[in-house]
């Protein structure tokens, strides 16, 4: 019986049946080894014209180390080796290299073995297929997904479980469930249509064969019904906020005219009524008394004078934090005369003695105060040559900004790079 195999199969363990020629009978011949002398195992594909044989005389013949267990023959050799002289007389394991059944494209491989005394010369040709009939599940055939059926990825069959179709009549049956995403083609024929109004359906004109009665609700919706129900509905609002207001009713806010009576003002006009404030000659002891308790020093004193130009007079420490800024003053309106000699000392000290923050300016653009200086201790300290550049360094030692010298050796002239 023919043994066929899918082309490629490996460790394949082949027994074939040896008679013995020296009688008639048609026995099978026993005692032969991988050690029997004259025997010769050859094979080729049928699309080969040189035959691949094993022979003892070249030694490439090899004994079987366990019967029905492929173990690879050494290269260029096969095994070969008795299977049961008392119950499978004639029959032998021939086990040969993977190659010589993936041959490529060959349909069919022919093993014979002959030489030995007394061996009959035997003949088997092994199918080379591309089914393979040893795969339960697709056999061979890499086009069919490589799964059982019934389970997901497998071939879709008939029926309600996992990767089945519902068929009747071939047509599918869809499950009561929402199919997502499914596309309904354009309706052009629509069964048990309705009656209505086209001013009651945003203008959708329907047509049927029988009679049908709207609810109330659908009924009255037209432009008039719409109007309708949005008055009642206003008037429900109108009703709601009335009934949050004060009792008393509702007070409207207090004009422009009226915001400056209860303040104070008189007119409309700031200027006006800057213009109406007593000057120093109508200032009262009230109305001193009264900007008295307003400018209250910490230490309680309390001596305020105003001058004949209408100016407050006091002492500048007395005045409190950021009372005065920058902003305060005009242009030109303290210089060099009007500072004390202390004062000029304070701003000396409080310049050269307090900590600058390090800054460094940009590319080619002008510094402030703070970063020339620290751009002159830079290049005066701490500052690495390399080549042609010059790096200046921050006073924690990184990078503040390079230079590029003109010549690496004797430079003449330097240029900001950073």
């Amino acid at each position: 019986m023919l043994i066929g195999y899918k082309r490629g199969q490996g460790s394949i363990v082949l027994r074939v049946k040896i008679l013995n020629s020296s009688v008639a009978t048609g026995a099978g011949l026993t005692g032969l080894s991988s050690a029997s002398s004259g025997l010769i195992i050859s094979t080729i594909a049928d699309n080969e014209s040189t035959a691949t044989a094993y022979t003892v005389a070249a030694s490439n013949v090899e004994t079987v180390t366990t019967l029905g267990t492929f173990a690879a023959p050494t290269a260029g050799k096969c095994r070969f080796r008795e299977v049961d002289s008392a119950n499978h007389k004639g029959v032998y394991e021939i086990q040969l290299a993977d190659a010589r059944y993936n041959v490529s494209n060959a349909k069919s491989l022919l093993v014979s073995v002959l030489g030995a005394t007394n061996a009959a010369e035997t003949d088997v040709v092994i199918p080379l297929r591309d089914l393979d009939p040893f795969d339960s599940v697709r056999a061979g055939l890499t086009a069919l997904p490589n799964v059982a059926s019934g389970s997901a990825g497998a071939i879709i069959t008939s029926g309600t479980g996992t990767a089945q179709l519902s068929v009747t009549s071939g047509l599918v049956t869809l499950a009561a469930v929402t199919h997502t995403g499914a596309t309904i083609p354009t309706v052009t024929t629509v069964t048990n249509r309705v009656t209505a109004n086209t001013d009651q359906l945003a203008g959708q004109t329907v047509t049927a064969a029988t009679a049908v009665t709207f609810p109330a609700i659908i009924s009255s919706l037209t432009a008039a019904g719409v109007r309708s129900e949005l008055a009642v509905e206003l008037g429900r609002i109108d009703t709601t906020i009335g009934s949050r207001l004060a009792s008393a009713g509702y007070t409207a806010p207090l004009s422009a005219a009226d915001t400056r009576a209860a303040i104070g003002l008189a007119s409309a006009n700031l200027d006006t009524q800057i213009a109406a404030l007593p000057l120093a000659s109508v200032w009262t002891s009230t109305r001193a008394g009264y900007l008295d308790s307003v400018l209250l020093a910490a230490n309680s004193n309390r001596t305020v004078q105003v001058t004949g130009s209408n100016h407050v007079a006091a002492d500048l420490h007395e005045s409190q934090p950021g009372s005065i800024h920058a902003t305060t003053f005009d242009a030109g309106a303290i210089d060099a005369a009007a500072l004390a000699t202390d004062a000029a000392a304070e701003i000396a000290g409080a310049v050269l003695t307090t900590a600058m923050t390090e800054s460094y300016r940009t590319t080619n653009a002008a510094p402030t105060l703070a970063q020339a200086a620290f751009e002159l201790i830079a290049h005066m300290g701490e500052a690495s040559i390399s080549g042609t550049t010059k790096t200046l360094k921050k006073i924690d030692g990184t990078t503040a900004k390079t230079f590029t010298l003109d010549s690496s050796t004797t430079p003449t002239s330097i240029t900001e790079t950073t």
